[in-house]
C-alpha cells in the first residue's frame, strides 16, 4: 500500500543515481558506438532528403507535448505528471486545465495530444475523428464520484437519490421540503464551472438532459465551491471527489474542516447505515449512487510521449498514485512482501 509520497520520491532519486552510475562505470563499447554512427548517418541522410530540415518526433520517454484535462481531475493529473516527469527527465508535458467541453474541443482541434476527462467520446465526436481517419484511444484510468457538500451548520447530511432528483428537477426548492425542521430557507445549488463535467454528469444522470432550475449556478473552480458553501448555510455544493479524496493533502484536510460531505442512499430510509459517503470501497461496490469513470483519450497516431504517459498511468506505479489520491484504481495494486 502506498501511503506516503516519500517512497516515490526515493524511487525517483534511486533511478537518477543509477543513471549516473551506469554512465560512469560502463563506457560505450564498439558495438554501441557503431549503432550511434548509423543513427547519425540516418539523420543526416533524412536531412538532405528534406531540404536540410530534420523532424524528429517525441518518444514515449522524451519530448515536449501539451495535454488537456478537466479541472475536476487536476489533483490526480498533477500527481501523475509529477512522478512521470521525475522518472523521465527528458519529458516536458504542459497541462491545460479547463472545462470538460473545452478539453474535448482542444482534442478535436489538435491543440493537445490527449485529454483527461470524465466521459468517453460522444457519437458525434467519434464521427468527427472517423472523418479525419483518426481512431482515438479511450482508456479508463480510475473511478471517481460526484460529491455533495453542505455547510457545517446544516444537519441534513443524509439524502436519498430521490430527494436529490427532486431538488434538481425544481420540485423541492426549500430545505423544509427535505426536512420539516430545517430553518435554512431556500435551497441553492452551486457547481464548480459552467459546462463542467460535474454539471454534465448531473444533467444526464438526474435531469435526462433538461435545464437546471434557476437556483442552480456555477462559480469558477472546486475551491470556490467549498469557500461558498462554508459561508452559506442554504447551499449544496457539487464537486469532484478528486478534490477531497487525498487524506494526506493539507488542502483537502482544510476543505473537510469547513464543510460536510453528504452521504447518499439509492432509496429513502430511516436507517443511517443505508447511506454511504464517496469512499473508494463504496464506489467499487456501487453503493454510492453518483459514480463515474475517468478516461484518458488520446489522438496520438504513433508511440510518442502521450503513449508513454498513458502507459505509466495504467501501470502499477501510476495506479498506486490513483489509490493514494483516494480514487478507485482500475487494477489491483501489487505489493512487495519482505521477510
Amino acid at each position: 500500500m502506498l501511503t506516503e509520497s516519500s517512497g516515490l520520491l526515493s524511487f525517483i532519486k534511486d533511478i537518477k543515481h543509477q543513471r549516473k552510475s551506469r554512465t560512469k562505470d560502463y563506457p560505450l563499447h564498439m558495438g554501441t558506438k557503431f549503432k550511434y554512427i548509423i543513427y547519425f548517418l540516418a539523420v543526416f541522410i533524412t536531412a538532405c532528403g528534406n531540404g536540410g530540415t530534420v523532424k524528429i518526433k517525441d518518444t514515449s520517454t522524451s519530448g515536449r507535448i501539451s495535454i488537456g484535462a478537466d479541472d475536476e481531475f487536476r489533483p490526480i493529473t498533477e500527481a501523475e505528471l509529477s512522478v512521470f516527469q521525475g522518472l523521465y527527465e527528458n519529458t516536458n508535458i504542459h497541462p491545460i486545465y479547463t472545462t470538460e467541453d473545452s478539453a474535448f474541443s482542444l482534442l478535436k482541434n489538435d491543440s493537445v495530444r490527449l485529454i483527461v476527462a470524465g466521459r468517453k467520446l460522444l457519437p458525434q465526436e467519434q464521427t468527427y475523428f472517423q472523418q479525419l481517419k483518426i481512431n482515438p484511444q479511450q482508456v479508463k484510468i480510475a473511478s471517481d464520484a460526484i460529491v455533495l457538500i453542505v455547510n457545517n451548520n446544516n444537519p441534513d447530511t443524509l439524502l436519498s437519490l430521490d430527494k436529490i432528483k427532486a431538488v434538481f428537477n425544481g420540485q423541492d426548492s426549500l430545505w423544509k421540503q427535505i426536512n420539516n425542521k430545517s430553518s435554512a430557507g431556500k435551497i441553492s445549488v452551486v457547481f464548480d464551472r459552467e459546462n463542467s463535467g460535474n454539471s454534465y454528469y448531473i444533467a444526464q444522470k438526474l435531469l435526462a438532459g433538461k435545464k437546471f432550475p434557476s437556483y442552480c449556478f456555477a462559480l469558477h473552480s472546486n475551491t470556490e465551491v467549498v469557500n461558498y458553501v462554508s459561508k452559506n448555510e442554504n447551499t449544496i455544493g457539487i464537486i469532484s471527489l478528486n478534490w477531497i479524496s487525498n487524506e494526506y493533502d493539507s488542502t483537502v484536510i482544510s476543505f473537510l474542516k469547513r464543510v460536510k460531505v453528504v452521504a447518499l442512499s439509492l432509496n429513502e430510509s430511516k436507517n443511517p447505515a443505508d447511506y454511504f459517503k464517496p469512499f473508494a470501497y463504496y464506489i467499487e461496490t456501487n453503493q454510492y449512487p453518483l459514480c463515474r469513470d475517468i478516461y484518458i483519450i488520446s489522438r496520438e497516431s504513433y508511440t510518442g510521449l502521450g503513449s508513454g504517459f498513458l502507459s505509466f498511468v495504467t501501470s502499477n506505479k501510476g495506479q498506486r498514485l490513483v489509490y493514494r489520491e483516494g480514487l478507485l484504481p482500475i487494477r489491483t495494486i501489487g505489493h512487495t512482501i519482505h521477510f
